[in-house]
């Protein structure tokens, strides 16, 4: 028991059943035979088979009934294979016979169909009744092929095959049905009816079914070209197999076909019709060729039939069976030149080799790789149903989203990265509910204008960054200030821009820009996708992260204009940096001489931030410190509070109880270079000691929300002077500035409720970045506009200033700074408004200035 099932393990049936494979080159034939047999992995690996055709001496014993083991003992039968005697007398009942054998059950795939090759039989038998009108012929047609799928069987290996098993369920149904619509339905739809109504016959196409049935009827080509007709039975037999085994489709069952049919013939020679097919099998192959090489349209689709014949014959090939890779490898190389679609190997089993019996005993069989694609398939569905969703979500992306890169990513609560969408990427849940309409107004104008710019060739794209999903009520209303400035400058451009959105991210502690360079990176990326994009604009805040950011903008070759930043060392870091407003240093000089001028001020206390990432107010405290003392001011006090436990300082309130002099000291004041979230709670504990002797404060640009949000109504008593790049309190009527009119039409505001100078600051950043594409384009209409913005940028000198909205703009030649940019200082009321104390520097239409506002002669200017 055991013996006999070892022995029936393999494919070696006994040295009897293999006679005809004992000869010298047996095994490197089926080592040869095996590797066609194999499909590979990749489709794109898939070469033309060949013809083997195997020769051998008259009287020698037949090879095929031995190699016909090879196929039918692969280990699950997942090979159909056809054994045919070629030497029968008619070339359809060959064909039948191959069709029949291929299409039997075989384990492990799906059974192997032949619609094309049953549609051309179909034409081939059809008769009409005689008398039939030209109007009925569409009737007739129909109803004899709905007899034609009741009445034919086919014979296979496992015995009688309906016929109508070619053709999927809906053809069968319909047809049955409805005869006359559905042969025109089927004719329209169904890919094998379409290819046999555009195949040729008569030496021309007929363009679909009904009209090649008719023609075949009417003109009997079935007679008049019967080479013709046999050949498109063949090539159907060819068309029908690539179909069934292709793999380009997800569920294709031709995903499961790891092996190639086999068709083995036997009895060819001269003119019996196995030799005719054998040529209709090559001419078939050869039709879809085009060009040199077969890798140019690799036979486009190669059909995956391994036909190996075998016949008798005196002449000795060239090739022997014991080379027959070799000779596999010159026939491949030489098909694209001589169109020979058969390898002749020689083969001589009249004296059985030594040692072949033994060798063909323990050739192991044909084994087929696992078809995994479907299973694999499966497992990355299931697998992308568990992680997809958590994949997208830290990518901020939608949950199903298919794509494999994202310019968004999510840290912490926030999404880093450039958005086009930023309605649903940067509108939180923390968004106060008094806001949430603004920000989503101003965001849903933005894109608005994206979509017109975007029919345009010559449009740009810049990309805004800031920090867009702020913690505070007061930093979101900022925010919607400087994007409604972004797009009044963005709608009334001659110059088409598109906007993006990048968010930098607050952080922890509210320090801003936490996230500056996982942003500036996504930023990079996307330039690297799309040479569209040009520049950065926003960074509306002097951090660390904003510095690095600028590092890394910078050396990709992307210019960057600043619009609220003002330490120092921004305009330092490189030379693709831009600022709109003025640095700490001008604001320093300029409080100094308010102080002085105004005030009356001969000793001053400043106080700042101890945060060491927040450069800003640290370096404006310095400057102010230098600035105070140039004009013989003393600063008895510079100290910092602090905003988490580990930085340096005291507590906010505790700094300002030290703010309040033991005496009375005439002159003295407090500058207060400060965060304006930190700026109630010292002025709170300055009260608390000062009882009602409060000194006057001199307060930095950061703190106009302070005032704006009305939280000087909680200190009458104090008097808050602060610094301001730019506001609507310096004119009369601000409505007859050009910008501030465009901006109170669209958002219904006035001049006294408007009160900050943001906006303003991010319309003229655009502004410049809008001249400067001008300058390139003047100069080289041609010329790629991100190569040549920074050379625009440039030349925009003093002497070819911009008139901005915050005032003169043109840079220095080495600073990268506004020359003398205007600066205000205003005195904070206790009903969010704000009165006009000093302007330094030149404002447009200085005609309409707030009363008494004019430049002071005394004050400083940057050094030239």
């Amino acid at each position: 028991m055991a013996l006999s099932r070892a022995a029936s393990q393999g494919w070696f049936l006994g040295s009897e059943q293999t006679r005809g494979l004992q000869f010298s080159g047996a095994i490197e034939l089926l080592r040869l035979l095996d590797r066609l047999s194999v499909r590979p992995r990749w489709p794109a690996r898939d070469v033309p088979l060949p013809i083997v055709s195997l020769l051998r001496p008259p009287g020698a014993e037949k090879p095929l009934e031995a190699l016909s083991n090879r196929p039918a003992d692969v280990r699950g039968r997942r090979v159909p294979f056809a054994l045919v005697n070629g030497a029968v007398e008619s070339r359809r009942r060959l064909l039948d016979d191959v069709v029949g054998q291929l299409a039997s059950e075989v384990r492990g795939v799906a059974r192997l169909r032949f619609p094309r090759f049953a549609l051309v039989g179909w034409l081939l038998d059809l008769t009409l009744p005689a008398g039939v009108e030209a109007d009925d012929e569409e009737r007739e047609i129909a109803r004899e092929f709905r007899m034609h799928l009741r009445r034919r069987m086919r014979v296979t290996r496992d015995g009688m095959q309906d016929l109508a098993q070619d053709f999927p369920w809906w053809v069968r149904l319909v047809i049955g049905v409805m005869p006359r619509i559905g042969l025109a339905l089927m004719a329209l739809v169904w890919r094998p009816a379409k290819w046999v109504g555009e195949q040729s016959l008569g030496g021309r196409s007929r363009q679909g079914l009904y009209r090649l049935a008719r023609t075949v009827v009417r003109e009997r080509l079935a007679e008049r070209h019967e080479d013709e007709v046999d050949d498109l039975l063949v090539r159907a037999l060819l068309e029908d197999l690539r179909r069934s085994h292709r793999r380009w489709t997800l569920w294709g069952t031709g995903r499961r076909r790891t092996g190639r049919p086999w068709l083995l013939l036997d009895n060819h020679d001269g003119d019996c019709v196995g030799q005719w097919l054998l040529d209709s099998i090559g001419r078939a192959r050869s039709d879809v060729r085009s060009g040199q090489s077969w890798r140019a349209n690799p036979l486009s689709r190669p059909d995956p039939l391994l036909v190996i014949a075998a016949k008798e014959s005196t002449d000795v090939p060239a090739t022997h069976a014991a080379d027959a890779l070799a000779g596999y490898h010159d026939w491949l190389r030489h098909l694209s030149r001589s169109e020979n679609w058969v390898l002749e190997l020689a083969t001589d089993a009249t004296e059985p080799a030594r040692g072949i019996v033994g060798a063909l005993s323990e050739y192991p069989p044909l084994r087929l790789r696992r078809a995994l694609a479907a299973p694999l398939v499966l497992l990355v569905l299931a697998g992308s149903l568990v992680a997809v969703p958590f994949l997208n979500h830290a990518r901020c992306d939608e949950w199903w989203s298919p794509s494999l890169r994202s310019p968004l990513e999510r840290i912490g609560s926030e999404c880093i990265g450039v958005s086009a969408d930023p309605l649903r990427h940067f509108v939180p849940d923390s968004v106060p509910e008094d806001i949430r309409p603004a920000l989503q107004d101003v965001y849903g104008k933005i894109m608005a204008e994206n979509r017109k710019a975007a029919l345009r060739p010559d449009a740009i794209t810049i990309v805004f960054l800031s920090v867009l999903t702020p913690s505070t009520a007061n930093s979101f209303h900022a925010l919607v200030e400087e994007l409604r400035g972004v797009w009044v400058a963005q709608r009334n451009s001659d110059v088409p821009m598109k906007m993006l959105l990048a968010n930098g991210g607050e952080g922890p502690g509210g320090r801003g820009l936490a996230s500056g360079d996982v942003a500036a990176d996504k930023i990079i990326e996307l330039a690297a996708r799309d040479r569209s994009v040009v520049a950065v604009t926003g960074l509306s805040i002097s951090t660390d992260t904003a510095k690095s950011a600028v590092k890394r903008l910078g050396s990709n070759a992307l210019p960057i204009i600043g619009t609220l930043t003002s330490a120092d060392d921004m305009a330092s870091i490189n030379e693709y940096y831009y600022q709109v407003g003025p640095n700490n240093l001008r604001e320093a000089k300029v409080a100094a001489f308010y102080a002085q001028s105004r005030l009356k001020v001969t000793d001053v206390a400043i106080f700042f931030s101890g945060d060491p990432g927040d450069r800003y107010s640290q370096n404006l405290a310095e400057d102010a410190r230098l600035s105070f003392a140039e004009r013989g001011i003393v600063v008895s006090q510079y100290k910092s509070y602090r905003v988490a436990n580990d930085d340096e300082g005291l507590a906010p309130a505790s700094l300002g109880q030290g703010a309040c002099p033991a005496q009375a000291k005439p002159g003295y004041a407090v500058f207060y270079a400060g965060r304006a979230q930190y700026l109630a709670e010292f002025l709170r504990g300055m009260n608390s000691k000062c009882q009602g002797a409060t000194p006057p404060v001199i307060a930095s640009d950061s703190s106009t929300r302070f005032i704006l949000e009305g939280t000087m109504a909680q200190f009458p008593n104090v008097r808050l002077d602060y610094l301001s790049f730019a506001s609507p309190a310096a004119w009369t009527d601000c409505g007859k500035v050009p910008f501030y009119k465009n901006y109170l039409d669209v958002f219904r505001k006035t001049c006294q409720t408007l009160g900050d100078g943001r906006s303003a600051a991010a319309y003229d950043a655009m502004q410049v970045l809008a001249e400067g594409v001008r300058q390139v384009r003047r100069t080289d209409p041609g010329a790629r506009v991100r190569e040549g913005l920074l050379a625009g940028i440039g030349s925009i000198r003093p002497d070819n200033a911009i008139q901005g909205a915050t005032g003169t703009i043109g840079f220095g030649a080495s600073t990268r700074l506004p020359a003398n940019k205007a600066v205000l200082v205003l005195q904070g009321n206790t009903d969010t408004t704000s009165a006009p104390r000093l302007l330094c520097g030149e404002l447009p239409f200085r005609d309409d200035l707030a009363a008494g506002l004019e430049q002071d002669g005394g004050c400083p200017l940057d050094p030239q």
